[in-house]
């Protein structure tokens, strides 16, 4: 009998040895990337649903999401840095008060949008490495997948590979 898709995951896990489970446990705790966790977990095996390993580490692993934080952060200064011109233009500010808010909101802003810059560029370019990475190590298996010796070698590559990448990225 096929599990079911909610059950993916712990069938995943309970087909992995113990230390590689805690590898990959360990790993999913402390990575904020899901995608990079579907990644690894494809090189142990998991050939289920990404939306389900997704729910799975949301349910088990609570991740801080800094990147989407500052970007609502910026959203807000954006709005109290319009509300302030309102309330200038309205007579509600002094124009010189409000310019000087403006200029403090501003700078603030654009630290915000430096910090969400300096983020994404290493996390997009480690996603599309690991992305590459990911794409040649299934064309292999599928490639290979009717030759176990072949196919077993290649498993102890993809996660040899795996470790260097994920030291090296």
């Amino acid at each position: 009998m096929l599990a079911k898709e909610s059950d993916q995951v712990t069938v995943f896990l309970r087909a992995l040895g113990d230390s590689a489970r805690e590898a990959f446990v360990n790993y999913a705790e402390h990575t904020y990337s899901v995608y990079e966790i579907w990644l690894y977990a494809g090189v142990l095996g998991y050939s289920g649903s990404f939306v389900e390993l997704e729910k799975w580490v949301s349910e088990n692993h609570k991740k801080l999401n800094r990147r989407d934080l500052l970007l609502r952060e910026i959203c807000k200064l954006e709005e109290d840095i319009d509300a302030i011109r309102q309330q200038s233009i309205c007579n509600m500010v002094k124009p010189e008060s409000a310019a000087s808010r403006i200029a403090q909101l501003s700078k603030e802003m654009r630290g915000h949008v430096v910090e969400v810059e300096r983020m994404s560029k290493p996390v997009d370019r480690r996603g599309l490495v690991l992305a590459g990475a990911d794409r040649v190590m299934r064309e292999l298996n599928t490639i290979f997948e009717n030759n176990a010796e072949i196919k077993d070698a290649l498993d102890e590559a993809f996660e040899s590979i795996w470790t260097r990448l994920i030291a090296e990225v």
